[in-house]
């Protein structure tokens, strides 16, 4: 196959796999594999640092479509499945294994003492919820090789008791103009859109300095 515009052979395989392991293997579960093999694409988008071009989609898509047809809507036609994944790429908030990510981020958040939360600069006085979700960007960061991850803001709520989605958002653009991390792209509005897309921009091993409880002399 060379359809893939320089996408490397392994890549190219790993594509191939996931078309197979979400063919439809009986009638009325196309919708459900289908969205399944588009959080498992997206999820190879994030571990190769990029978006994969619609080229190099096009045959996962084939292969789909060619093991699940015995089991397709026979009243439904292959450009109407073609329109669905591509349309159902922009919708995948949760790439395959994000869910386990948050979760595992959020747990470690909350284990933080105080000190031991990321810096803010220039901002030493800033209100704990505000520590709170940066360290749970140093956390995605961390568990994402320190390279682009996603982040929800109703999911980043969650590093702090009693936050607001709302109030969440707002905080999350204090960072960036702090200088925390970079918005690489901004979410959907929808709850059920694509997440924001943001980069850790910090020192992971920098932690909050407290003010001083005095001098032993």
């Amino acid at each position: 196959m060379s359809n893939g515009q320089g996408l490397d052979g392994e890549v190219e395989k790993e594509l191939q796999r996931l078309a197979a392991s979400n063919a439809c293997t009986e009638r009325s579960i196309a919708k459900k594999r289908l969205w399944k093999l588009l959080r498992d694409l997206r999820a190879v988008d994030e571990r190769i640092g990029r978006k994969l071009s619609n080229r190099e989609l096009m045959p996962a898509f084939d292969e789909w479509h060619r093991l699940s047809q015995p089991f397709l809507d026979p009243a439904k036609t292959r450009d109407g499945y073609l329109a669905k994944f591509f349309a159902g790429l922009e919708k995948v908030r949760v790439p395959t294994g994000d869910g386990d990510t948050i979760k595992k981020a959020l747990e470690g958040v909350w284990k933080l003492a105080p000190s031991e939360l990321p810096m803010i600069p220039g901002c030493e006085n800033a209100p704990e919820s505000w520590w709170r979700i940066a360290a749970l960007h140093r956390e995605l960061s961390r568990l994402c090789g320190n390279g682009i991850y996603f982040l929800s803001y109703r999911d980043a709520a969650k590093a702090y008791d009693g936050l607001s989605h709302q109030s969440a958002y707002t905080i999350t653009f204090a960072l960036a103009r702090l200088g925390v991390i970079k918005i690489v792209r901004i979410g959907d509005v929808r709850p059920n859109g694509r997440a924001s897309e943001f980069r850790y921009l910090l020192s992971e091993t920098e932690n909050r300095v407290e003010e001083d409880a005095g001098f032993e002399l």
